[in-house]
């Protein structure tokens, strides 16, 4: 049977936190890492209807696009709506955990859900992403052991670089080291000192396989202590947010906005030349307006996103870019319902229900 660490492993595994921004709150936010999941339910947001639909269905896990803790609270009372919500979860022993941002930017989430369902050809990623520091490994092997601690570390996640697996440095030299009298050396004695033939092996490593590359090195390393060096590197950009793909034949602006409707079950805002051809659409679902100069500059026609400020749209409209507001629940809730079967995949084991309000309530427009 499946525990809540399970179900944090295999949404690490599918969404991995790295990938969110850093204002974020994702994660376990209410609950026991070791509770039993038998049955699970996923909403876009955490309305008291959600926790009402999962307790109503015994369900002990409510898993969330959008958080319960967002801002610091300094109390859990009925007094506030996130209080309330908190008390209602765990007076239903129902755990919560949040998947947002890094669903948001994450192969098969949100956005590129919202681009397969609008039918976008040769889609790419752009626009902003949570950068994440790296770092370049440096190890001293024995000369006979090199590659099995290359191979030790490139499975833990190191020497990645843009398409390229396994990527390694390495330069001969030589090591000395004197054994203490408790010590079980690889080569030499106790208390003789020692030099050795090694291998300086290099690997970059970004921050979140720090952990277990140095876990992998000293499994794998003959040494009783290996020496690792661990130098910060400046920080790379990370997952991109966006999506941008083509049509698979121009359409009108308000043309493109019927299509997007149809599909998307929704009442979209649009600004722009209704007569503008439309071949490159540009995707972020939410609240993402701010995106648009990023979506223009990567060659798309028309930015859709879930909601649009006043002054964005103005901004933009008269810049000649075309802007859309789809709608945040309709945006979203489709990489919420394909979030089911991810997990699924991962944790048959778990029954995985998703949750989709009334329309008018809990979020959800009419």
């Amino acid at each position: 049977m499946a525990s809540l660490a399970d179900v944090l492993d295999a949404l690490e595994t599918i969404a991995p936190s790295h990938f969110a921004f850093s204002w974020d709150k994702i994660g376990l936010q209410v609950g026991d890492r070791e509770q039993e999941v038998r049955r699970a339910v996923l909403s876009l947001d955490r309305s008291m209807a959600a926790i009402d639909f999962a307790a109503a269905n015994h369900a002990q896990l409510l898993l969330t696009h959008h958080p319960v803790i967002f801002d610091p609270i300094p109390s859990v009372t009925s007094d506030t709506y996130e209080g309330r919500s908190i008390l209602n979860l765990i007076q239903s022993g129902i755990s919560h955990i949040c998947a947002h941002t890094n669903w948001d930017v994450a192969p098969g989430g949100i956005n590129d859900t919202l681009a397969d369902l609008l039918g976008l050809l040769n889609v790419t990623s752009f626009g902003s992403a949570a950068g994440e520091t790296s770092f370049k490994l440096v190890v001293f092997v024995p000369s006979d052991s090199v590659k099995m601690v290359i191979d030790a570390c490139s499975i833990a996640g190191a020497g990645v670089i843009g398409q390229y697996n396994r990527c390694a440095f390495f330069a001969t030299g030589q090591g000395t080291y004197e054994p203490g009298p408790d010590s079980s050396p690889h080569n030499g004695q106790p208390g003789t000192r020692s030099n050795v033939d090694e291998v300086r092996v290099e690997m970059v490593c970004p921050s979140h396989a720090v952990k277990s590359v140095s876990a992998a090195i000293r499994q794998a390393h003959p040494y009783e202590e290996p020496a690792l060096d661990l130098y910060s590197l400046m920080q790379g950009k990370g997952q991109e947010a966006g999506r941008i793909g083509q049509l698979t034949q121009p359409l009108s602006l308000s043309e493109f906005a019927d299509v997007v409707d149809g599909t998307l079950s929704t009442r979209s805002l649009t600004w722009g030349d209704r007569s503008q051809l439309i071949r490159t659409v540009a995707v972020v679902g939410g609240a993402a307006d701010g995106e648009w100069q990023q979506a223009k500059a990567a060659g798309a026609d028309i930015l859709v996103t879930g909601e649009v400020k006043q002054h964005l749209a103005l901004e933009v409209s008269e810049s000649g870019f075309a802007i859309m507001a789809a709608g945040h629940y309709a945006t979203e809730q489709p990489g919420t319902v394909a979030l089911k079967y991810r997990m699924g995949k991962l944790l048959a084991d778990v029954e995985w229900l998703v949750f989709e309000p009334q329309p008018g309530a809990s979020g959800r427009p009419l």
